[in-house]
């Protein structure tokens, strides 16, 4: 099953469990529509932190390349931060594919042994959260997600189903303030990546190692002319149109992650919301995943078809 898949069955398994239970007939459209809401942020994060994945990957590539091409320095040093990234992104995947494991437990809670088996994945989940610390999430962030989880278990325990349901209101809010408490770190490896891409770019440019020719395809193809290969002033001009082009489009690269992120932050932030009317027992009129997810998608589907 696709990550984000497993990711989407977590939040809807989650939802329409925890907050049907807390809310009863009262709310159960409201729990409904939010497993389906959050199921569809839950999609657009994990996509979110594939896009970030690319990003990595592609610049293990450009700084290898430059190494090999241009002798340009490759330390130990950098290729294992990139590596350490790489393992922080992927600890943020196996945090949301066990929570959806403490979900599919949280589901079972008429069973004699459902406490047991929430408090172990639950304590599963701690020493993952424990593991955020090496990127940005402060003791403070850890301790009170922690407690959410601890909260969680003995409300299981305790068959109280609402006091379960807040708990788990607590750990999206967590997961939220986390998001934005790492944006700055995720914004630096994609200025990273977008200014080794534009450089490289621009050095083989000026080797004449692109073809550049492309460029005047708007103006030839409503004609149904060919582009032939410059040769002369018009290769040198061409040449300067299109490192133009490379500032021009690195620019919109890191423009595009920026708007992609704030969406991803508005959009978890707006979900909490709604999932603490329900939790409080409380009406939620929206029926639709937030709007600001589209600009997630549309940023992480351009990614993964490069």
């Amino acid at each position: 099953m696709p990550k984000s898949h497993r990711v989407a069955r977590f939040w809807a398994g989650l939802l329409a469990c925890s907050l049907l239970a807390a809310g009863g007939c009262k709310t159960s459209d409201d729990a409904t529509a939010a497993a389906t809401q959050m199921s569809a942020t839950a999609k657009a994060l994990s996509d979110y932190y594939a896009g970030l994945d690319v990003i990595l990957e592609d610049t293990v590539q450009i700084q290898q390349l430059n190494s090999q091409l241009y002798a340009k320095p490759f330390s130990a040093d950098n290729k294992k931060q990139l590596e350490t990234t790489e393992t922080e992104l992927q600890t943020r995947i196996a945090l949301a594919t066990d929570f959806c494991s403490l979900a599919e437990d949280f589901a079972k809670l008429t069973g004699s042994t459902a406490p047991a088996d929430v408090a172990a994945s639950a304590g599963k989940l701690e020493s993952e959260v424990e593991s955020l610390s090496s990127v940005q999430a402060s003791s403070t962030e850890q301790t009170a997600m922690k407690t959410a989880l601890q909260l969680l278990v003995t409300a299981v325990q305790e068959r109280k189903e609402r006091e379960a349901a807040r708990a788990m209101d607590d750990f999206a809010k967590g997961l939220s303030a986390l998001f934005d408490k790492e944006a700055p770190v995720w914004a630096s490896r994609q200025q990273v990546y977008a200014d080794l891409a534009g450089a490289l770019a621009g050095d083989l440019v000026d080797q004449g190692a692109t073809d550049n020719s492309g460029l005047l395809k708007v103006a030839l193809d409503p004609f149904g002319l060919t582009v032939a290969a410059p040769t002369g002033d018009l290769k040198s001009q061409l040449a300067q149109v299109a490192k133009q082009e490379i500032a021009t489009k690195k620019d919109a690269l890191n423009d595009c992650y920026s708007k992609a992120t704030d969406a991803m932050s508005k959009s978890l932030a707006e979900m909490s919301k709604r999932i603490d009317l329900v939790a409080q027992d409380k009406p939620m009129s929206f029926r639709v995943p937030p709007l600001t997810l589209a600009n997630v998608e549309a940023w992480a589907t351009k990614l993964s078809s490069n």
